[in-house]
This record gives structure tokens, sequence and C-alpha cells, in this order.
């Protein structure tokens, strides 16, 4: 039989080791969807989709199966986000956020005109909460038009 401290230390390394393992970041900035038309026809049905959810085309890429929304910003308490949807059409339609975060610096310095206040940091991961926000509408819109 196990003494009791050994059957307590067991467990909490088995603990922390399922902690550790475990993703700790919010799911990648990227999904991806299957299609059975051509190219063209669902590069041009994103585009309807996303001109629907007032997204505003920058780039339209016919010839290389690709477009990029205008940046969207995005308020969240304290932060703003600055974010693109990309979307790229492959063997799957693949739908990308590349985002950018803006916040207070904290910086002793001051400057004239209120310029230096503000930093911005491209943002590998968003909150998961921001990600379903921008996700589930372009999601519940690619799913209706399969």
């Amino acid at each position: 039989m196990i003494p009791f401290p050994s059957l307590f230390r067991l467990a909490v390394y088995l603990f922390l080791l399922f902690t550790l393992t475990q993703c700790t970041h919010p799911p990648r900035m990227v999904r991806e969807y299957q299609y059975s038309t051509p190219k063209s026809d669902v590069l041009e049905q994103c585009r309807k989709i996303l001109n629907q959810l007032d997204y505003e085309i920058d780039i339209y890429g016919p010839e290389s199966h690709m477009l990029v929304t205008k940046p969207v910003k995005l308020k969240r308490a304290f932060m703003r986000y600055d974010y693109v949807v990309y979307v790229q059409i492959t063997d799957r339609v693949e739908v990308h956020i590349a985002a950018e975060r803006s916040i207070f610096s904290r910086s002793s310095e001051s400057s004239v005109g209120g310029s230096g206040f503000i930093e911005i940091q491209s943002e590998p991961n968003m909150p998961y909460s921001l990600q379903k926000k921008i996700f589930v509408p372009i999601h519940n819109a690619l799913k209706q038009k399969k």
C-alpha cells in the first residue's frame, strides 16, 4: 500500500503534467471548409458573403484565388484590435484572421501632441471570444451556402 503523502505527491505530479501538456493558447486564427464547385465560383461566393457581413474588400485576386478585406476596428476594454480577414482558395477554403493590437503604452515619457501613448503590437492570437465574434457569422454564412 502506498502511503498518503506519496499518493498525494503522485496526484500533484500527474495534475501538473496534464496541465503543462494541454494547449494554453486559443485556437489558431484559421478555419477551413470543404467545397465542390470551381474555385472561381467559391471565391465569388466568399466575396458576396463578406460584403453581406459589411466587410469591404481591399484586394480581390481571382487569378490567385484569394481576397483580403480592409482593416476592421474592434474595441474591447482598453485595447483596440485592427484585423483583416484573408480568404485563400486551395484544395479547401481557408479563412484567416490577421490582427494587431493597440494598447496604451506605460512609458513614463510624455510627448507633445499625444503621439507615443498608443503602442501597436502584432497579435498572433486574439482572445478566443473575439475570434468567435468574427468567425461565427462567417461560418454560419458559409454553412448556408454549403
